[in-house]
């Protein structure tokens, strides 16, 4: 890993974050990427699908990741992180014109505003609940 870049392991694997907002690059993450989801992939066309997805979705520039955001005391989701990375994560434009690769929790919290209609529906409609029972979330919140 290059200078500047931590890693922790945790129950889904190797999570890689930034320190003191050091910005990571397209390498880095599709590197990343790759060595978390290889143990998984049967076929040699899906790793390749994967490399080209994340070739197409990110920029050539240095590029936030959800530990640059850790002040904003969210928690980032597994499923976006480990699971499909490269359908998962969003690459969102910053405020201050910078890039992002940020899973749902992290987008949501930089952006609020924006999906306050998903989280009315999810505080509101029946399915909205069920979701949050299924989470584990309280549900009478």
């Amino acid at each position: 890993m290059r200078a500047g870049i931590y890693a922790r392991v945790g129950r889904h694997g190797i999570r890689t974050w930034s320190k003191k907002g050091a910005e990571v690059t397209k390498s880095d993450i599709i590197e990343k990427t790759l060595r978390e989801i290889v143990p998984r992939i049967e076929e040699r066309e899906e790793l390749y699908s994967v490399m080209a997805e994340l070739q197409e979705r990110l920029p050539d520039t240095d590029i936030r990741t959800c530990g640059d955001f850790r002040h904003l005391n969210v928690t980032c989701c597994d499923t976006c992180h480990a699971f499909y990375p490269h359908y998962e994560m969003s690459l969102i434009d910053l405020p201050d014109g910078a890039k992002a690769w940020v899973c749902d929790p992290v987008k949501w919290a930089i952006y609020p505003e924006q999906y306050q209609e998903l989280q009315e529906w999810k505080q509101n409609s029946p399915e909205g609940n069920l979701l949050r029972r299924v989470f584990g979330e309280d549900a009478d919140k």
